[in-house]
Parts: structure tokens; sequence; C-alpha cells
């Protein structure tokens, strides 16, 4: 949203002289940007580079206002005088803090819901090529996760908790006023951010709507400043690595050879009773200590010290009545997995001022070009994944040097391809063009009417290319392991979106006394969204050096368009007694083109009270209690992220053959359901925001209680329909927490410290699906289960529960039956109570919990002079993570390389270890029984304490008419990981929604070391 504010405007006033004179801060020196008003009008001006200004003035009874963000504001009488200087103290006026909300703006005192906003000088410097990085840890009840460390991936934000089963549970993303939807990707440069806002509650976000549910982020991109020219530029450079600390501890080839005898050899001692010999044992591990090759699969294809580049150039003039401001941005990434990488061009221009007293105008216009070079890196059948199982005993090249494509199994040991080797010749490569656009027109009228119409654009070109040469072989994770030659193959897609909105918005600002403060909002709003796309693939291709489909010997195609409609009309008011009562209440009737033909319109109302306590009569006036506000809200959101089309039956190609010819034909694939309703939320909050010492301490205390119903969820229907399931409004889920805010600022001496600290408890429960037994299960029987059941937290982690390990026969025979076990094989628990361990679901039971009990953050920062120190910690505590990755790493039949905690396992009753044996069962269909299933045996507390950001700058002295402002600085990012979490993320996930914490490997963090300069002219 671009708010731009005259100072400029004409006034009744008769100007007879010329008053000038300098603004110097607390060390004496010019102040740049202050703000000088003419008290009674709003003629004023802003100080030049080094703290001048000039400003006509009336000859009698004038008086100045200087003003500027951080310090104590003054009232200057001039009197007969010409010149005015001024020494501005250092002050807080964090309670007259303007803050953005929901289709306009509010002084931070006057807020009764639940907004957090982001302070970006606090942030420091840190690499960042996402903007939701900007939000880690710096809001109490907003929780961003980094799953992987992908060159341009994205990042995972949840507000106050996952709120439902069956929709998304991200975010709605606003930029400068215009809804862009749920994700924000990487296209937006985050050095052209002003400001953030999160709102949380539904007193906050009902204003969105059916979109509101998840929270809202508000992003207010960069203006420029008034009477200031500036030239701003930036340079970071860094290196990323992944240390030590944070790689699993594989098997080398001696280990792995040692390995592989001594499970040759326990299954002989097991399963017949006797010693082996040593010709028995295979010649290609009989000779542990004569193994030629050790391979580090998993570090031949990182690239330590992969480099970064960020640069930053912003032009800016604020002179007069328009202003304009210019961004170009470049950002380029190497992965620390090789052949990986992203780069983005940004350009921004934000243009906007007074065309006269009456008729604001703004039009920004930004434009991003990203290209990725991507990798197949996620989960086991993947490249990471893949590297870690792989043989160390080969070697990765040929004879004559070159790559080797394929490394063949041996001994047993399953085949894969050459990571390496698919890393330099398969492509993935994908490219985005993206367009974002707002202007806006506001005229004022009669008395305290502004009229404010805006038309905002979004265009998004996305393009992905896929070549995979005939000479890339596959892995037995696959499922399809195979050498090479295979048959090549490409894929192209292109798709391109359209979404454009129209606001009128109508606001009224009636003056009624010096005790009342009163504004009303009403407008209406129009979206609409449409994807068009087209996909070509290919297949036998007569070589790999043509990789177009048009060489292609098999070629088909498909194209699809989808999209989306959404009408609104929303109204806001606003009201203050004496800045003591505060009140606020909201109101928005929706319509969307998602939801049943019965139910297309929803209502989203929304209250909230405010009483600022330390303005009444019978409170003391005490120097330490500056500021106390109570506040509670009421509200109900909605949530439309369903996808498009689900109250409508498809219609799928059924083809036939008849009288030996092709018939085209068509079946209704899916059921329709013109009932469906909106998800709606009803949200409570009850909230204190406390000031003590002069702002120098502030306290935020939040409780919060949100009840999710008529979740969109499948349920079963009678197969004469033809179908088994159907979708339908059912279920009902509660997320209630408590989250604390606190900030602290200080001097000591020349020290300015500051520091500030959040945490959150969020609570989930189901409290209704379709019945009160009811559960749905989600993920696989091998693969580790989440499983929704009332009554439980959302996600709940299923599977067997792990009682120890058979040490002998006896204590097999007398324990419930488990078909195949031997000894060494792990003990589970019977949980139906009915003697036998059963392979399916009967016996599976909770065995982990994947939310965590409280997230917590911290920062510490203070400058000495021209030095400065930012640091930030965050923090996860009391949750689990399934380690889905270790049902191959730690599978003990010898066909993978394994852990090295693989070392201490069963091997005997005398050498028990702590994992279970090699082949544990008989043989025959439960060859493989009691090894790899969902189990606790997966299970690992993922508490962590990550010592994000670690920044120390310095500033260099100003140079008179030059340059204004300058600093050089060196940070670190994910600097320090401390866990017993096992594998190198505790954060990771393959899976999406309700799906959470299974960690099947992914592409790693990465450690950054980086330095850089800014320079303002």
């Amino acid at each position: 949203m671009l708010a731009v504010t005259s100072l400029y405007a004409n006034e009744n006033v008769p100007l007879d002289r010329t008053v000038t004179g300098t603004v110097k801060d607390e060390k004496g020196e010019g102040l740049p940007g202050v703000s000088v008003v003419l008290k009674g009008s709003t003629k004023g001006t802003s100080t030049n580079a080094d703290g001048s200004y000039r400003l006509d003035v009336p000859e009698n009874n004038a008086t100045l206002i200087f003003s500027f963000v951080g310090y104590l504001s003054q009232e200057v009488a001039v009197g007969n005088r010409t010149r005015v200087d001024v020494q501005l103290s250092v002050g807080d006026r964090s309670l007259d803090e303007v803050v953005v909300v929901g289709y306009g703006s509010q002084r931070k005192q006057d807020i009764t819901s639940a907004v957090s906003v982001i302070n970006m000088k606090d942030i420091g410097e840190q690499p960042a090529n996402n903007m939701n990085q900007m939000l880690q840890g710096r809001a109490a009840g907003v929780v961003v996760k980094q799953k992987s460390g992908t060159p341009g991936g994205t990042f995972e934000v949840r507000v106050r908790g996952v709120g439902s089963l069956g929709a998304g549970s991200n975010p709605l993303y606003v930029v400068d006023g215009f809804a862009v939807g749920t994700d924000i990707g990487p296209n937006l440069n985050p050095n052209d951010i002003e400001s953030i806002s999160v709102l949380k509650d539904a007193a906050s976000t009902a204003i969105y709507g059916a979109r509101g549910s998840n929270g809202v982020v508000l992003i207010t991109t960069k203006n420029a400043k008034e009477g200031k020219t500036n030239i701003n530029f930036s340079l970071d450079y860094g290196i990323q690595t992944l240390p030590d600390s944070r790689r699993v501890k594989m098997l080398n080839g001696v280990e792995f050879a040692q390995f592989k005898k001594e499970i040759f050899e326990d299954q002989i001692r097991i399963l017949q009773k006797r010693e082996p010999t040593l010709e028995e044992v295979p010649i290609g591990f009989r000779y542990p200590e004569q193994t030629k090759y050790s391979t580090d699969w998993y570090g031949l294809i990182l690239n330590n010290n992969a480099p970064y580049t960020d640069a930053n150039l912003t032009i800016s003039s604020g002179q007069g009545p328009l202003k304009a401001l210019l961004s170009v941005g470049y950002y380029k990434e190497d992965g620390v997995v090789k052949k990986t990488d992203y780069d983005r061009i940004s350009v921004r221009s934000n243009l906007g001022g007074q065309v006269n007293k009456f008729i604001n105008v703004g039009l920004n216009i930004n434009g991003t070009y990203t290209r990725q070079n991507q990798a197949n890196t996620n989960g086991r059948s993947a490249l990471l994944g893949g590297a870690l199982l792989m043989d160390p005993r080969d070697t990765p090249y040929n004879a004559d040097g070159s790559l080797k494509p394929y490394s063949n199994g041996v001994d047993g040991v399953f085949g894969f391809p050459n990571p390496l080797y698919v890393l330099e010749n398969v492509l993935r490569r994908r490219s985005i063009a993206d367009l974002l656009t707002n202007a806006f027109v506001e005229v004022s009228f009669l008395k305290n009417f502004k009229f404010r119409t805006s038309a905002n654009v979004k265009l998004n070109n996305n393009t992905y290319k896929e070549y995979i040469p005939s000479t890339i072989g596959l892995s037995v994770a696959s499922g399809t392991a195979g050498a090479p030659p295979r048959i090549a193959t490409s894929t192209n897609t292109t798709e391109e979106l359209v979404n454009y909105s129209l606001d009128q918005l109508l606001t009224y600002n009636p003056q009624i006394g010096d005790q009342h403060s009163l504004d009303f909002l009403v407008g209406y709003t129009a979206q609409q969204e449409r994807v068009r796309g087209f996909s070509g693939t290919g297949n036998t291709f007569p070589d790999d050096l043509v990789p177009y489909l048009g060489a292609a010997s098999i070629r088909s195609s498909n194209s699809y368009e989808f999209g989306w409609v959404n009408l609104a009309a929303l109204a806001r008011a606003n009201y203050s007694f004496k800045d003591k009562y505060l009140f606020s209440a909201s109101f928005r009737r929706e319509g969307s083109s998602r939801f049943g033909a019965k139910n297309k319109y929803g209502t989203f109302p929304a209250a909230s009270i405010g009483w600022r306590v330390t303005e009444e009569s019978f409170m003391p006036k005490t120097d330490w209690l500056t500021d106390l506000k109570l506040r509670a809200s009421f509200g109900v959101t909605g949530n439309n992220d369903i996808g498009n089309y689900p109250s409508l039956a498809f219609v799928g190609a059924n083809n036939y053959i008849l009288g030996n010819s092709f018939a085209a034909g068509k079946v209704v694939s899916s059921f329709a359901n013109s009932e469906l309703k909106w998800e709606k939320s009803n949200q409570l909050d009850i909230g204190m925001d406390l000031a003590l010492f002069n702002n120098k301490l502030t306290l935020n205390l939040e409780y919060y209680k949100k009840i999710t119903n008529d979740m969109l969820l499948p349920i079963s229907i009678p197969a004469v329909s033809g179908f088994t399931t159907s979708l339908a409004n059912i279920g009902k889920v509660q997320n209630k927490g408590v989250e604390i805010g606190a900030d602290f600022r200080t001097n000591i001496g020349a020290v300015n410290f500051r520091t500030n600290a959040n945490i959150t408890f969020n609570r989930s429960k189901i409290l209704e699906i379709k019945g009160a037994n009811d559960m749905l299960w989600y993920g696989g029987f091998y693969g580790g289960y989440n499983v929704q059941k009332v009554g439980r937290p959302i996600g709940m982690i299923y599977g067997y529960r792990k009682l120890g390990i058979f040490n002998t026969q006896a204590e097999i025979d007398a324990a419930p039956k488990q078909d195949g076990a031997i000894p060494g094989a792990m003990k589970f628990f019977d949980a139906t109570g009915d003697g036998v361990i059963s392979y399916d679901t009967q016996d599976m039971v909770e065995i982990g919990n994947p939310n965590p009990a409280f997230n917590w953050a911290w920062t510490v920062a203070a400058d000495y002079k021209r030095f400065d120190v930012n640091v930030l910690f965050v923090g996860a505590h009391d949750f689990d993570v399934y380690r889905n990755i270790e049902a191959s790493t730690m599978n003990m039949d010898g066909v993978f390389n394994v852990l090295d905690k693989a070392k201490d396992r069963w091997r005997s009753p005398e050498n028990p270890g702590s994992n279970p044996n090699a082949k544990n069962s008989q043989g025959g269909t439960s060859y493989f029984k009691w090894s790899r299933e969902s189990s606790e045996r997966y299970v690992y507390d993922g508490s962590y304490v990550w010592l994000k950001t670690v920044t120390l700058g310095y500033t260099l002295p100003k140079v008179k008419s030059v340059l204004s402002d300058a600093r050089i600085f060196v940070t670190a990012n994910n600097l320090f990981l401390f866990t017993k979490y096992p594998g190198n993320n505790p954060d990771a996930g393959v899976r999406g929604g309700t799906e959470l914490n299974n960690d099947d490997e992914s592409y790693p963090i990465p450690r950054t070391f980086a330095a850089g300069l800014k320079l303002n002219f």
C-alpha cells in the first residue's frame, strides 16, 4: 500500500519571512530527514543530508514542530528569529508508531487486536533471499521453518499452528495492499521491504474473510523519503558450506566390508547353529582390510564454500509533491550440492504523491526474473538419500578418470546411478518471470471523506525443462533398478498466471472533539485468478545430443486451465474515547467460485475492545509504568484454500475399441456436492500490552482459542453410487495457546543495548471428525504414519511401540506372537491384547508427537560508538521427528551402506548391542518382517537451539556532501545447531499438510559466512 502525505498543501496563512536552521542528533551531527512542520497547518519540510532546512513562516506567532523516528519531538517558538537550530534527544515514541493493518493503518496505541510488527532495523544484516527468512524468530505465534536448503527454496510459515485437516495452513500475503496469495515465493527482493506486519487473530484478519483463517502477512515496500534525494548501494558476498557436525556418519569402505562379513557369519551362527569358515565368506568382503576404495558418495556431491552474491542499488527522490524510487537488485546463489543454483534479477519502481490538495496517486511496479538449476534431492530414492546408501567400496571414476555413470551392485549390494554424474548430465531448469503492479487514486472530498480506487495485477510465467539422458540408470529405491542405457526422456512445461483485483474503499474520519476519535471504512473488492498451462513429454531419442522434444520419437502433450473468482463487500469502524476506551468492529460478506452452488457466500464479522488503564484518573502516575492496555477480541474467519472445483463432478476420458475402431468415451470420475460450504474459524483473543520505564521495557501477552468447523474431508458413501468417497464439510479442530513477547532497550554508558524475546505455546486438539472414534491415517506401513484422531493433537506419529530387542528364543516364546521373529529382532507392544502382533495397523499406537511444546526466539543487539552487534537464537522443544530414511540407512540386510551406529547391533545374547540384528526373520514370505515397518525405532526427539544469525558491523565516518552513511559488516547464518537429533535438520519434512515431521533426507541447510557494505549518498 502506497501512502503519501504532502507537507506542501496550500494553506490560507500569510507567509512573510523565511526561517533556516540545522537539526542535530545527540552526538551533535546533522540529522537528515527530520520533519519540520508549522504548528496548526500542514505546511512543512524535511531536513536535507546535513540536517539543514528552510521554511517560510508567518510573521507573528509561528511555532515549529521538529519530529523524527526514535527521537523526542520538540516545539519551538520562532519569535522574531530568522534562524532556529535544534538538537533532538533520543526517545521512544513507539506508542505513536503507525502500524499497517488490513486496508489501512492505525496508531500502535489504538490497536485492539493481535498484530505483530517486524522492526526491520532490529533484524540487522543477514543473508536473505526470501522475505519469510526475515520473519524467523521475530514474532510470537509465528513459526518459520526452513525444511530444505535448496537454492531459491521456500520456507514454511505457520501462524498459531495448523488449523485445518482438509485445507491449507499457509497465511495470506498482502503486498502494498494487493492480496497475492498464500505463497510469496522467493521472487520479492527482501531489500525492497520497508515494513512487515503479521495479523494473527480474527479481529485483525476477518477483514480478509475467506483467506484470513491462517493469519495475514502485510508487506509494505520502500518509498522515497520526504524531502530527501538518496542513492543507496549494498553488496553482500558470502560462502556456504555444510559443517561436518550436520552430516550423518556412514560406514567407510573398510567398515562396510567388515559389516558385510559379520552379518554373513552371524546369519550362519543364528540359522545354522554353527561357526562359519573363512572360505565360506564371499571373496568381495572376505578380507575387509584389503578393500581398495572408500568413497564418500555424499561428500562427493557437496559444493563446499559455495558462493553467493547479493547486490542492490536504490535511487529515490522525495523532493516536491511527487516522489519516486527505483530499485535494482541481483542475487546469485550456488547451492551446497553441486550443479544446483539460483539467481534473481529484480527491478522495482514506486511512484506517488500529491497531484493537488485533493488528489493523491501512486504506482508500484515490481518485476523479477529468476533461474534455478534444480536436482532431485528429497527422499531416499533421490540423489542425497542414494548417496548415503551406495556401496563405499566402489569408485565414482573409470580407469581413464572419467565419471562412471552407474555403480553396479556387487556382493548383494544394490546398484545406484553415480550422483555426481547425474548432477552433471541431467538437466532440470526452472525459469520464472513475475510482474506485480499496484496503482491507486485517492480523492479527498467534502469534509473528512476519502475515496480510494486501486487496481492490482500479477503476471507470472513459469517454465520448466527436464532432460534425462540414456546414460542415467535407476536406483533400487525408485522401484525399477537398472544400469544404463535406458530410454532418454524429456519434459517441458509452461504455465501462465494472471491475477488481478479492483478495490474501492471509502473512508470517513469525522472530527468530533478532542476526546473522541472515530473513523469508518466501507469497500468493495473483486479478484480473479486464471492459470493456463501446457506440457509436453517425449522419449526414445536417437541420441543425447539434441535434448529437445522435436527429436523424440514418441511425444505427447497436455494442456489445462483453471481459476477462481472472489467478490466481497467490507466495512470497519474504529472508535476511541479519550485515548482510553477503544473499540473496533469489522464485517465482510464474501463470495467464492470454489464453493457449492448453495453456499457460495459467507459472512465474517469481528469485534474488539481495548482499555488503556494508565489513562484512568485512579491510576497513580509513576515513573516506572508508562502504559497498560488490556484488550479482547472475537471474530470469524474462513479458509478457501481447498482447490478450485471440489464441489463439481469431474468427467474423465474412458476410451473404447468398438468394431476394431477407436471410440472416444467419457466417464464421471468424481461425485458432485452442491452443499459444500466455507470452512470457518471462530477465534477468541485476550491480550495485554505493557510499557515500563518510559518504554524501555515492553511486554505483550496473548491468550487465544480458535475452533475451526466444517473442514473439507472425504467421507464414505455407498458403492452403489459408483464411488466410495465424496467430499463433505465435517470435523472440528481447536488451537489454543499463549504468546509472550518482551523488548528491552537502554543505554549503558556509551553502549546502546537492546534485546527482545518471544515464546509461543500452542496446543491443537481434534474435537470431531465424523464420529467420536474416527481416525484419518496418512502415510504408509513402511514409511511412518501421521494419524488424526478425535481428542488428540494434529498429526500424531503412529507405529509399533518398541519394547526392546529379543535376546533369546525363550523371550520370544514368552512374548505375544511375532511371526518370524528370532533373537535380535525388535520386540513390539501388543496393543489389542490378543496375544498376537498383527502385521497391519491393528497393533500400532501413538509413538510420537510432532508438535513442539513451545517455540522461542531471542535477539540480543548493541552498538558502541561506531560498532554494532546483532545475535539471533531460535529454539523448539519437546517434539518428535520420524527419521524415515533410517529404514534404509539402518537396513541390516547388507544391500545398502549403513550408519556408523550399526556397529552397535545385536550379534548374540552375550553381545546384545542397542540395535536389531541383520536379517531378523526366518526366511520365506516373512524374510523382511519386523525390520522396516513404521515403529518407534525411527522416532527421535527433535528439540533444538539454533544460533541463527550473528552480525558484527562498523559505521564509517561521514563524508560531508558526498557520503551520508556507510557501513561494513560480517555476518554468519545458521551458525551453530545444538540438538540430539541425528539428522542434519530437525525442521526437515518431505511431506506436507498434516503429515508432520517425516524426515526422509532433504537438501541440507548450509552454514553461511558473509561480508558486506552499505553506502548511502
